[in-house]
Order: structure tokens, then C-alpha cells, then sequence
């Protein structure tokens, strides 16, 4: 009798105890530290590809939050590399420290969620094709996919875009064609300068603006000063809207910058240096022209954490906007020209 107790109570607190294990050790994923390394965090992203949509498919590196039986919904954070960072497979991913982003501290700064995608699409610049109108289609159809596949676990209503340079002006491209379904972008030293219909058209979406006022490439005062002005007057959002200015661009490191156009390094370390100090020559504000506070660990990802849109995840039934004329597809011949070269210059300085 008392062996038949005995074995009562056992069977019970084993299975008393099953739930507990699971939702212990089983509902949550342990990302690796930033004392790790860049490439240890590197290694945490997988490879995808988007279906064929327009021109072509688009592949991409991604990193997922999700633990086994994980039910959590985790922000969508959206990068596009700019030129010379997309002319091999894997490039967007080797060529970046973005992922950084995936580290245990960053992920625990999303607020709401402990976490989110990163999403790293590429141009395929190796065919001498760079970031334009002509990607809106297949990159829209790949984050439509990459939606779908893990549907259980994206917050739709917390999507960000951003880009560099040519990945900037990307964005901007996005923006005009699916307005709706960006919370919030941040286009980085941006090589397009959108129109006031663009602008418009985003109202909703959060905003923030990060250029260099020196930079050789795109002119601040005639470019991205125009933008802001743009968005304070037009945008629905324009407390949380910002705009943070550079003088001299220097690296999460201390180095200096290859040059001061190259600013997708100062926003892989959420916007502080590698010793989470301020930024050097770094001033931002908000839409009202309010002085924003970027003591760590505030940055990008808290903002990006508590900026919502109305999206729903429904796949795009639309076109965007493509080339329909002679001069368009001209234009567009000629801005590729103009990256290519640009690539080359870079491979010979090797930056």
C-alpha cells in the first residue's frame, strides 16, 4: 500500500511539474550578447528568399525573436543596405553591423515585446541593378511572404522601415507606394528627395530623419532641411517625428567615418557609441523643436517600440508606383548609371 502511494504522489508532481518546464524554459528565445561579437550576432540570422514579383525575387537575412511555443508579437524592423553592400549573396548581412540589433541588450530595449524581427533584404547588385522603383513590387511581395510565415508572430501595427544612402531613398519609394503599412521610418543620408505628395501621402507614419550637415552628397540645407519642413508641416505625428543632424560622422567605435555620407553606422548601435555614451557632434529634435534626450539606452529602438499604425497584415492587392514613360525609365537607367560608378569609385578606395 504504501509502494502504491508512494507512486501516487510521484506520477503526480511529475506532471504537476510539466507545465512548469514548459513555460519556463520553452516560451522565450536567449539571443547572444554584444560581448559576443559581430560575428557571433551575425550567425543568428537565417536566409530567405521572396517570391518572384515584377522584375525578379529578392533574397534576405533575417533574425526571429521567437522561442519554441512562443505566442508573443514582436515588432518588424526593416533595413536596406546602401550601395556596394548588395553585390553578393550575404553581403547586406557580412557588410553591417545591424546586427547588433539582435543582441540581448538591444532586443530587451523593444518595449511591449522583449524583442523583434530584423529583416535584411538586397538589391542585387552584382547584375548592376541598385535600390529604385523598379524593386517596389518584389520587396513589397517579400515582406508580404515574410508576414504570412510567421503571421503568429508579427505586430503588424508596429512595422519600421529604414535605409542608407540608396537604401534611403528606398524608403522614400516605399513610402509613396504603401503609406499604410510603416509605423514609423527613419531614411539615413537618403539620395532621394521626395515630393511634397510623398510626404503627404505618409502622414501617418512617424518620421525621423537622420543626415549629416556635412555631408558631400546629399546638401543639407537644400535637401534635408526641405524634408523636415515638409513633414512638421504635413505629418499627423509631428511630436514624434525627429531629425537628428551630424557634423563630422564618426563610427560607434571613435573612428572616424569613411566619409560624411556614410551615416549607416551611427544607428547600429541605437544611435550611442560601443561605451553607451552620447553621440559626438550629434544634435536631434523633435517635430516641435524640442531637444531629444538620446541617453542610453533611448534611441531608435524605444521610439520604433512605441510608434503604431492601423495595419491589419493584409498583402498588397496594388501595383505601387512603376515606370509608365520613355523619360521615367531614362532616369532610372541614368540613377543606375550614376550608382554603378559610385560602386566602382568605392571598390578602388576600398570603402
Amino acid at each position: 500500500m504504501k509502494k502504491i502511494l508512494l507512486l501516487i504522489i510521484s506520477v503526480i508532481l511529475t506532471f504537476s511539474a510539466l507545465p512548469l518546464c514548459a513555460n519556463a524554459d520553452y516560451t522565450a528565445k536567449e539571443p547572444l550578447s554584444v560581448t559576443d561579437g559581430i560575428e557571433a550576432l551575425r550567425s543568428q540570422f537565417e536566409a530567405g528568399e521572396g517570391p518572384k514579383d515584377g522584375l525578379m525575387s529578392l533574397d534576405y537575412r533575417y533574425y526571429s525573436p521567437v522561442g519554441t511555443e512562443d505566442t508573443n508579437k514582436y515588432p518588424l524592423v526593416i533595413f536596406l543596405h546602401g550601395i556596394g553592400h548588395g553585390d553578393r549573396e550575404g553581403s547586406q548581412l557580412n557588410d553591417s553591423d545591424m546586427p547588433y540589433w539582435s543582441s540581448k541588450e538591444f532586443q530587451e530595449r523593444f518595449d511591449n515585446a522583449g524583442g523583434a524581427f530584423i529583416l535584411l533584404p538586397r538589391a542585387p547588385e552584382e547584375l548592376n541593378l541598385y535600390w529604385s522603383e523598379d524593386f517596389i513590387k518584389p520587396l513589397r511581395a517579400l515582406i508580404d511572404d515574410f508576414i504570412v510565415q510567421h503571421k503568429d508572430n508579427i505586430d503588424t501595427t508596429r512595422i519600421s522601415i529604414t535605409g542608407s544612402s540608396a537604401g534611403g531613398g528606398m524608403v522614400w519609394f516605399m513610402l509613396e507606394a504603401f503609406p499604410e503599412y510603416f509605423a514609423s521610418a527613419f531614411p539615413i543620408a537618403s539620395t532621394e528627395t521626395p515630393a511634397l505628395s510623398v510626404v503627404k501621402g505618409a502622414a501617418d507614419t512617424s518620421i525621423w530623419l537622420i543626415a549629416s550637415e556635412k555631408d558631400p552628397l546629399v546638401n543639407y540645407n537644400l535637401v534635408t532641411l526641405r524634408i523636415w519642413d515638409m513633414i512638421k508641416k504635413y505629418n499627423h505625428n509631428v511630436p514624434n517625428c525627429r531629425l537628428s543632424t551630424f557634423g563630422t560622422v564618426y563610427n560607434p567605435d571613435g573612428t572616424k567615418s569613411s566619409d560624411n555620407h556614410h551615416l549607416a553606422g551611427v544607428i547600429t548601435y541605437d544611435l550611442h557609441t560601443h561605451s553607451e555614451e552620447n553621440y559626438p557632434e550629434l544634435e536631434t529634435i523633435d517635430g516641435s523643436g524640442n531637444v531629444v534626450d538620446l541617453s542610453s539606452p533611448n534611441g531608435l529602438i524605444k521610439w520604433i517600440s512605441n510608434t503604431y499604425s492601423d495595419y491589419d497584415g493584409t498583402p498588397s492587392d496594388g501595383d505601387g508606383k512603376m515606370y509608365y514613360n520613355v523619360f521615367e525609365r531614362f532616369i532610372a537607367a541614368l540613377r543606375n548609371g550614376v550608382f554603378h560608378i559610385v560602386h566602382i569609385i568605392q571598390e578602388i578606395l576600398g570603402l
